[in-house]
C-alpha cells in the first residue's frame, strides 16, 4: 500500500528529473541574457572588427610594397649585370684582334722593330751540329 501512494509522486519525480536533464544536455552555450543597464553595443564590436581588417590589410599592404622594392632592385641588378658582361665581351674581342699575328707584325713595325730575315735554330737535340 505504501508503495502505490509513492508510485505517482516517483513519477512525477522522474519526469522531472527527465525534463531538467534533457534541458542541460540541450543547452551546451548559456543563453545571453541582457541584465537592466547593460546592452550589447554593436557598434563597439564593429569598430574593434574594423579595426582589426585595416590594420592586417595594412600589414598586407607593407608586405607587398617591400616584396616589390625587392624585385626592382633585382631587375636593376640584373640590368647592370648584362652591361658589364657586354663591356667584358667587347674587352676580350678587342684583346683578341690585338694578339693576332698580323696586328703584332703591325705594331713591332711602327715600333721601329724590323723582321729578322736570317732565322737561326737551336739544335737542343745533343748531337754536334752539321
Amino acid at each position: 500500500m505504501a508503495i502505490a501512494l509513492l508510485s505517482p509522486t516517483i513519477a512525477r519525480s522522474r519526469a522531472a528529473v527527465i525534463d531538467r536533464s534533457t534541458k542541460v544536455v540541450l543547452r551546451i552555450v548559456p543563453e545571453l541574457r541582457v541584465e537592466a543597464g547593460e546592452e550589447i553595443h554593436l557598434r563597439a564590436f564593429m569598430t574593434i572588427l574594423g579595426a582589426v581588417f585595416m590594420a592586417t590589410l595594412l600589414a598586407l599592404l607593407f608586405i607587398n610594397t617591400s616584396l616589390n622594392q625587392d624585385a626592382f632592385a633585382l631587375q636593376h641588378l640584373k640590368h647592370q649585370m648584362n652591361v658589364v658582361n657586354d663591356q667584358r665581351d667587347a674587352i676580350l674581342r678587342d684583346a683578341a684582334l690585338k694578339a693576332s699575328p698580323d696586328a703584332l707584325a703591325a705594331a713591332a713595325t711602327k715600333l721601329g722593330m724590323v723582321p729578322n730575315t736570317t732565322p737561326f735554330f737551336i739544335d737542343m737535340s745533343g748531337t754536334p751540329g752539321q
